[in-house]
């Protein structure tokens, strides 16, 4: 029932000359920069700091790039307690709850993005104040409120449309994209992501047309046009690939793979998840991990491997419960509910497919996954 490829979320932490871009991804932030680029954090804040805050900041932000996030969270908070003004305090409770996200951790992101917000107010910093609160709807987005996702998000636009920050609007309409994606509402969906991929084309940024690439597919993926998915997700795979930016590489992977299964190219569509599985994996992605086991399982459903469908579906619905991802659960418990139908448990697909449909009410999503849950109660019939 998981419809629709992995989400590249687009979001900036770091800013200045756009030499360093912050994808917030479907599973959070990591800082990539472009080769050769100059680090540019909130007006050169941290570049130009004294050495004390400047050095574990860096050693952080390397940390942070090779997916070693507990060790970069322990850089930053060191570089914090000698932060020496609020624009640098401000960029590190981002960092950090950058890597809380990445990690799934979403209720620690949540914090640090608070901390970020209110220091940014009180320091007056409109770059800050947009990027915490752009981060927040992306905390929202994850968790399946979309209504609060949206509202974040409209909030960052604002400012960032104020501020004349390019990169920042074509974040913020991404987002606002993938809100409006996960709603059903592709056609909106789509112009909004065809201009953010026109604003990264022209400022020359390859991580954001990877990701609008990437979601772009998405949208084509969901309307059943699988030749053009196919098209964006492997243009955002080359572009992942020589940027070195291996969550994008996760996520193109299993898009791939749901394009392939949609196909009905099986063994094409288990490799090309588990691929993306063992990235995820790697880079300590637990929501990926969570979507890719999701997919498996679906493969195996299509095969007849019923028990190991099953076995992939609780697993993904663990991780999912585990990090709080209520549109994860959804999904989740609608491809148990229809496992369940398909071997004639009526009473447990009930079960099931009644919670999935609660869930997907409550976040107010949209889409194919709350219309498979209502018209498989339906067939099922009454209690």
């Amino acid at each position: 029932m998981a419809v629709g490829g992995d989400q590249h979320v687009g979001g900036s932490v770091v800013t200045g000359s756009g030499a360093v871009v912050v994808d917030r991804g479907g599973a959070g932030p990591t800082v990539v920069a472009q080769p050769g680029a100059t680090v540019n954090v909130y007006y050169d804040g941290l570049p130009q700091a004294t050495p004390k805050v400047r050095d574990p900041f860096e050693e952080g932000r390397r940390l942070q790039q090779a997916e070693q996030h507990e060790a970069a969270i322990g850089q930053f908070e060191k570089a914090f307690v000698a932060a020496e003004n609020d624009r640098q305090r401000c960029a590190l409770h981002i960092l950090i709850g950058n890597s809380f996200l990445v990690t799934s951790r979403l209720a620690q992101a949540e914090g640090r993005y608070r901390e970020a917000l209110d220091v940014a107010l009180r320091a007056k910093d409109r770059e800050g104040q947009a990027v915490a609160l752009g981060n927040l709807g992306n905390v929202y987005f994850q968790r399946g409120e979309l209504d609060k996702a949206e509202e974040h998000h409209k909030k960052a636009l604002a400012i960032d449309e104020e501020i004349g920050n390019r990169l920042g609007q074509a974040q913020d309409l991404g987002n606002l994209g993938l809100v409006c994606a996960d709603r059903g509402e592709l056609d909106k969906a789509e112009e909004h992501l065809k201009r953010v991929l026109a604003i990264h084309e022209e400022i020359g940024n390859r991580l954001g047309q990877a990701n609008a690439l990437g979601n772009l597919g998405n949208i084509y993926l969901q309307r059943g046009e699988l030749d053009e998915a196919e098209e964006h997700y492997k243009k955002a795979l080359t572009i992942d690939e020589e940027i070195g930016n291996r969550l994008g590489q996760a996520r193109t992977l299993g898009n791939l793979g749901l394009v392939y299964a949609s196909r009905g190219e099986l063994d094409k569509a288990e490799e090309h998840h588990k691929k993306s599985l063992s990235i995820h994996q790697e880079i300590g992605n637990r929501l990926g991990q969570a979507r890719q086991l999701g997919n498996l399982g679906n493969v195996y459903a299509d095969r007849g491997e019923s028990d190991k469908a099953q076995e992939h579906h609780k697993k993904a619905l663990t991780i999912d419960e585990e990090i709080g991802n209520r549109l994860g659960q959804a999904q989740d418990l609608g491809n148990l509910g229809l496992l369940a139908a398909e071997r004639g448990l009526v009473e447990e697909a009930r079960g099931f497919l009644s919670q999935a449909k609660a869930l997907y009410e409550a976040i107010g999503a949209g889409g194919q996954g709350p219309e498979l849950a209502r018209e498989a109660l339906q067939r099922l019939g009454p209690p």
